[in-house]
């Protein structure tokens, strides 16, 4: 079979492969990892209480937040007990997952945790909106002391979240479309060519 390739084809095929270089572009520039610093927050109230300390990061629209891998120090204070500190990290709308490193430690004190979880594995993960903001509000469970009295505080350490790009439908589409026309206009060439 003999493949002519003809100005109008190469001019598709360009078109394709920039398309193809922006996509990935794309996914190479989104994040892979976004990074808190916690030292100083403190563990104020019940979620949605207006004393409790926001932190909201641009990552990128339609994003998805997969993993957390945490190490930090907390202290709880009497009576309150360090499984009861929490932060809640979701998209904008609070579509998200809370977390309690000390979840099981029903006692007040000081303690250290470190791990990591994917949250693929528990059906956790989540998409942020296309504001592409992630939401962290640190809370408490159940409120021991009075009102805008500090439950506790986030000593030291990071909470760091896996981000996975997602490709953009309009770009696959796109691109695909190229492709189908450089394959019809290739297959229109052999059958218009005279036989030899």
């Amino acid at each position: 079979m003999n493949l002519n390739i003809t100005p109008t084809m190469a001019r598709v095929c360009a078109i394709t492969a920039l398309c193809a270089a922006a996509q990935l572009g794309t996914a190479q520039a989104a994040p892979t990892s976004v990074s808190v610093d916690v030292a100083g927050i403190l563990d104020m109230d019940e979620r949605d209480a207006p004393t409790n300390t926001v932190q909201e990061l641009f990552v990128g629209a339609g994003l998805f937040i997969t993993t957390l891998t945490w190490n930090v120090t907390l202290t709880s204070h009497d009576p309150s007990y360090l499984s009861e500190m929490q932060v809640t990290f979701s998209d904008s709308l609070g579509h998200g997952v809370t977390f309690t490193p000390g979840g099981g430690d029903d006692f007040t004190g000081t303690a250290t945790y470190a791990g990591f979880q994917d949250l693929r594995l528990l059906g956790q993960h989540f998409q942020l909106g296309q504001d592409g903001m992630l939401r962290l509000e640190f809370h408490d469970a159940y409120k021991d002391l009075p009102f805008d009295e500090a439950e506790g505080t986030w000593n030291a350490g990071t909470l760091t979240f896996g981000v996975s790009p997602v490709p953009e439908l309009e770009t696959w589409a796109l691109m695909a479309g190229g492709l189908l026309a450089v394959l019809a206009l290739a297959r229109r060439r052999t059958h218009a060519a005279p036989a030899v």
